[in-house]
């Protein structure tokens, strides 16, 4: 369930309750959809999200939901996680959209058309797909063309939304020029005097005789966060509240951020102050990091009246703070709390995420933390399904963070140092798994030493070198298969049969027989479900 959870923040429609719903930007969507594509830019905290997800609920629209990432920047980690997003939208299609696999990565944008193919055909006419938080992805990344080419080929009766702080990046210039691409600005995000009203009325539910609009619409200039946050400070009468900045909708945010924090009670306080450090959480994982027993009603009370913090629908529902909210928070604690204390509460937090399987969450507090062991445990235990997932980027970023002295003495790091070098650095890679090699046979570890022999293998006919070298790992190999007392588990076989029907292919000894890997690697391929394989074994 917990692993399930990790992800339902990054492909789940964001619930905020008591939303006023805003017709006149509806109006502007609805004429944007027969475009197909539209992209929303406006500053942080403008309604930008909680407009297409109130919109989307108002008008019943099938809808696949994907937040964007930093970490989406590598196309891998994008299709898979994009995968699970069409898996949520259209669960009764069972078969799986295809992993980017790596000799792929290099013809990506053509990989990228055909899974855009693949995923359009599974949604039913007049749904919608959302890319929020598109601004997260670097400008100068490839992705923006891959997401370009893929999107040109939307077909009629489906509609994409982009969600950005920015503006369309330059690759998607030529669909903006052709009018393919609507653009809604932070002119039209800006709340209208009446929108203003509304909220007002909504929010305080007629209690108030007189609603202080002209200068609350003044003040925050249509800013929706700084408007929400103003009406929880206004009273009565005159209202008078120090000079904002009428330009800089960051400088807005600090200042009501300190405003509306101080007028939190004490306990309050110190659970935003603490739970902060989780980058989305459920109650359970708040509890165990600030010792809040309250924590799920106080979460739930954050979350109803929109105090930044987005609940996210699940069994166990998931929570996480507005960004700018949670940089606040972070940056009011470092200022309160201890370095000692500060460190200890991030050491809490790895623990809490590493329990309810946020991993990949943990490991960027273990590389601020420089906890280098605890980092390398967590890459070897997530490296295999990274690596399933197609996203050897990650597990790459991950090995070359640590430190040449922690990585030299472990096999199992230099064995995916190895792994992810092996394109792009095949001499670099066979060094790796030589040593990996090494270290497995001193263990007396059989599988290791398998895997390492198949990266060896690989690297020397990446590497363009003489084939010559190939030579005496072919003997090695029949020695630790003529050892081996246990069965080898199917996806080492696999790894080494296809390491070794390429060997064979380029270089055939007299001394190895030939006839038998032939069958060995037929029958695999007719019962492993290792596409690689299947397909190797059946050109060999």
């Amino acid at each position: 369930m917990a692993k399930k959870t990790a992800s339902i923040a990054k492909i789940s429609r964001p619930v905020l309750t008591g939303n006023y719903p805003r017709k006149r930007l509806f109006r502007l969507i609805d004429r944007a959809r027969k475009r197909k594509l539209l992209w929303i830019s406006g500053p942080a905290g403008s309604g930008k999200t909680t407009l297409v997800s109130s919109y989307i609920a108002a008008r019943r629209i099938p809808c696949m939901w994907y937040r964007l990432e930093e970490g989406d920047a590598d196309p891998a980690t994008f299709f898979h996680y994009l995968g699970l997003a069409a898996r949520k939208a259209a669960p009764r299609i069972r078969k799986p959209l295809p992993a980017l696999a790596p000799e792929q990565r290099s013809a990506v944008s053509l990989f990228a058309q055909r899974y855009f193919e693949a995923l359009f055909s599974r949604l039913p006419a007049g749904s919608m797909i959302v890319f929020d938080d598109y601004q997260k992805v670097p400008d100068a990344s490839g992705f923006h063309s891959m997401i370009r080419d893929g999107l040109s080929l939307l077909p009629a009766g489906i509609a994409v939304i982009l969600i950005s702080r920015g503006h369309p990046p330059s690759p998607f210039a030529s669909l903006h020029a052709s009018r393919s691409l609507e653009v809604i600005g932070w002119k039209e995000l800006r709340l209208s005097y009446e929108e203003t009203e509304g909220i007002g009325r909504l929010r305080w539910k007629g209690k108030r005789k007189a609603l202080p609009v002209r200068n609350l619409q003044s003040r925050t200039d249509g800013w929706a966060a700084g408007l929400v946050l103003l009406m929880e400070k206004t009273e009565p009468g005159p209202f008078e509240p120090k000079k904002l900045a009428q330009d800089n909708p960051q400088e807005i945010f600090d200042y009501l951020g300190e405003e509306i924090f101080e007028t939190l009670d004490d306990e309050t306080q110190a659970f935003l102050l603490k739970s902060a450090h989780l980058p989305r959480m459920t109650a359970r994982m708040a509890a165990k990091l600030t010792g809040q027993r309250r924590a799920g009603q106080i979460l739930s009370y954050l979350n109803r009246h929109n105090y930044f913090t987005e609940m996210h629908r699940h069994p166990e529902p998931v929570y996480e703070y507005h960004p700018l909210f949670r940089e606040f928070l972070l940056s009011h604690g470092g200022e309160l709390f201890s370095a000692k204390y500060l460190k200890r509460l991030k050491v809490t937090t790895c623990a809490v995420l590493e329990e309810a399987d946020y991993e990949e969450e943990a490991a960027k507090i273990l590389r601020e933390l420089g906890d280098w062991d605890r980092l390398a445990q967590v890459l070897i235990r997530q490296a295999p399904a990274l690596v399933k997932q197609g996203r050897i980027g990650t597990v790459e970023e991950w090995v070359d963070s640590l430190p040449g002295k922690i990585r030299e003495g472990n096999s199992w790091l230099l064995y995916w140092s190895g792994f992810c070098r092996l394109t792009s650095r095949p001499g670099d890679s066979q060094r790796d798994f030589e040593e990996a090699f090494r270290l497995f046979k001193k263990r007396k570890d059989r599988d290791g030493m398998l895997l390492s022999w198949a990266g060896i293998v690989d690297a020397i006919i990446y590497g363009g070198g003489s084939l010559k070298s190939l030579d005496p790992w072919f003997p090695t190999l029949d020695g630790l298969l003529k050892k081996s007392k246990t069965p080898v588990p199917e996806e080492i076989d696999s790894r080494v049969t296809g390491a070794m029907i390429k060997a064979l292919s380029l270089r055939r000894p007299p001394f190895v027989d030939m006839e038998m890997w032939a069958d060995r690697a037929m029958r695999l391929a007719r019962s492993t479900q290792d596409i690689t394989l299947k397909f190797t074994s059946l050109l060999n």
